[in-house]
């Protein structure tokens, strides 16, 4: 592919992600609590209580000011899941937000959970590192790894955080193509244990109404992800079907040949593949419980601790397909539909992530500000990184001819 298609396309995908971060926030995005009536009327405003099984207040919006209105629970819309019966009352993210100021032990919780799943991640890139004979300190580790959550959270287009992280990798090791590498393998190590996890609490765990969807995306990632196992395996079959000349003409081409470089580069070391899979399986464990804990904190009762395990990883999955930075739109999308199969308004399954997207920028603005501390930043721009990790990829590339 050409370098003026290449950005073009890169443009366009860009484009894309705004649209879908301008819908979430014009349509999924409740700015006022609605209690729909079993009638079919509205009542918007403040809900300033739920007593379940007896009655809704509600502050109705344009309303003089007077003692709230009171609708009874029998006058109130109900939905079924399975065994339950879920109410037509709908959060606004105002009254979210209050409930959640309320919570502030939750939330400082969650934070230091999440600064520790960071540092759990840094050990599993580390040994990765050292797999292939290079030498990074805990220190480096920890630091690169911070700069990489942090830019990937706040900066569109091709210098992404696995960019920087790989750029300073390899200044540091002195060993550009290995370090490239093991970016790499660290990122599809953890999406690996992220579609596994996914499977395991689905198929093997509980099972709860409104699975049904989930369910299918991981049987289909499950089945697509053994397909690509076999073409990464065996080259011969890629040029028995004729798969190695169509690769050739795709966008993402480059991606096959950096698979065959990791190939190559890992082959010998699948002790430090499968304990990186078991610390990415507890990191996801961890980031779900984070969820389910700002849910509590929330008022969202629906969602609980094995239904977050289940439907978080199925969420990160989606969000990792790249239109902005961070997963935005796709991310809010992917909360209102399938907590909404479980009984959570897609209203407040979208503020659900957007408070858990603002937990993981506040989580990794200590990189944001590690790198502007350091003298790192003065030595490299981000054209001079791209250019330079391109060339280490290049390199890892050719290995795998």
């Amino acid at each position: 592919m050409s370098a003026r298609r290449a950005r073009i396309l890169r443009v366009g995908v860009r484009v894309a992600g705004l649209l879908l971060v301008a819908y979430v926030l014009a349509y999924q995005v409740r700015w006022a609590d609605k209690v729909t009536l079993r009638n079919g009327d509205v009542v918007s405003g403040t809900v300033v209580r739920v007593e379940d099984g007896r009655e809704v207040l509600v502050e109705e919006a344009g309303a003089p000011a007077g003692p709230p209105r009171r609708v009874a629970w029998s006058e109130v819309q109900t939905s079924r899941y399975g065994e339950r019966e879920i109410p037509a009352v709908a959060l606004g993210f105002p009254t979210l937000s209050r409930r959640l100021r309320s919570s502030a032990g939750t939330v400082a919780l969650v934070l230091l959970a999440l600064v520790l799943l960071a540092l759990a991640t840094a050990w599993r890139w580390r040994w990765l590192v050292e797999a292939l004979g290079l030498s990074l300190s805990p220190r480096d580790a920890i630091r690169f790894t911070f700069y990489g959550i942090f830019f990937n959270l706040v900066v569109p287009g091709a210098t992404g955080g696995d960019v920087v992280k790989a750029y300073y990798a390899a200044k540091r090791t002195g060993v550009a193509t290995k370090a490239v590498v093991s970016v790499f393998v660290d990122r599809v190590v953890g999406l690996f244990a992220l579609v596994l996890f996914a499977a395991a609490v689905l198929f093997l765990g509980p099972g709860r109404e409104g699975y049904a969807a989930p369910r299918l995306l991981v049987l289909s990632v499950l089945s697509a992800g053994a397909l690509l196992a076999v073409l990464v395996l065996s080259r011969r079959v890629r040029r028995g079907l004729g798969l190695s000349a169509l690769l050739a003409r795709l966008p993402f081409q480059h991606v096959w040949r950096e698979v065959d470089a990791a190939f190559v580069l890992y082959r010998r070391h699948p002790g430090s593949l499968g304990l990186g899979v078991l610390v990415s399986l507890a990191n996801h464990a961890g980031t779900a419980a984070c969820v389910y804990a700002l849910a509590q904190a929330l008022g969202l009762s629906e969602v609980t601790l094995p239904t977050a395990m289940a439907l978080v990883p199925v969420v990160s999955l989606l969000s990792a397909i790249p239109l902005l930075p961070g997963g935005w739109g796709v991310g809010e999308l992917a909360f209102a539909y399938f907590c909404g199969r479980v009984g959570v308004a897609p209203s407040e399954a979208v503020g659900l992530s957007v408070v858990f997207r603002l937990a993981v920028l506040a989580a990794g603005l200590p990189g944001g500000v590690l790198w502007l501390l350091s003298r790192d930043h003065d030595r490299a721009g981000r054209d001079d990184m791209a250019g330079r990790v391109a060339e280490a990829t290049r390199a890892a590339e050719a290995m795998a001819e």
